[in-house]
This record gives structure tokens, C-alpha cells and sequence, in this order.
């Protein structure tokens, strides 16, 4: 695999992985603020950007393992490129012209 791929895929993986801690702290501080009886606009609104913030503080330590990255996305290449031939024939049986038919004498009389 390439360099650059793998740091693409790294930086998608830490991204996710930011997402998702920011996405869990959110609610629970959210249920938490329910349960004291804080709820408003401006305290979600602060919940949102302290969640975002740490979330990125504790990304940022995590480590990213390379080599099972590179595994799942030459299993995910793998997987697509086996079911693409599958999906591309029907749609090669269905692309065959229909062969033209002659229009009755009637009809070309009329026209």
C-alpha cells in the first residue's frame, strides 16, 4: 500500500475515532445536565463545544495501529472489486439494443 494512502486512511480513522468520543461525550453530558435540571440553548451549546474540544485533546493521543489499517482496506479493495463484476453483468444483458421494427403500410400511408 502506498504512503500516502495509508496516511489518508490513518487520518480517516483518528477523524472517526474523534467523532465518535465527541458524539458519546456530548450525550452523556447532555443526560447529565437533564438530571440536574440545566438544560437550555446556551448550556447544549457549551456542552457541544467542550465535548468537541476535548474530544480532539484525547484523539489526539490515541495510536492509531498501521498495519490493521492497511489489512481492512485491502480487505474492503478486496471485497469491493469481487462484487463489482457481479453487479456489471446484468447490467451488460440489459444494454442490448432492440432491433427495429418495420411500421406497417397503413401506417406509413397515413404519415
Amino acid at each position: 500500500m502506498k504512503k500516502n494512502k495509508l496516511k489518508v486512511l490513518i487520518k480517516s480513522a483518528r477523524k472517526a475515532a474523534t467523532q465518535s468520543i465527541r458524539a458519546s461525550l456530548a450525550i452523556q453530558l447532555k443526560e447529565t445536565a437533564e438530571k440536574l435540571g440545566a438544560t437550555s440553548k446556551k448550556t447544549n451549546k457549551e456542552i457541544e463545544k467542550a465535548a468537541k474540544s476535548l474530544a480532539k485533546k484525547i484523539a489526539a493521543q490515541i495510536k492509531v495501529d498501521k498495519g490493521a489499517v492497511a489489512k481492512a482496506a485491502e480487505a474492503a479493495e478486496a471485497k469491493a472489486v469481487a462484487e463489482k463484476p457481479a453487479a456489471a453483468e446484468p447490467a451488460k444483458a440489459t444494454a442490448t439494443k432492440a432491433p427495429k421494427v418495420a411500421k406497417p403500410e397503413a401506417e406509413k400511408a397515413s404519415a
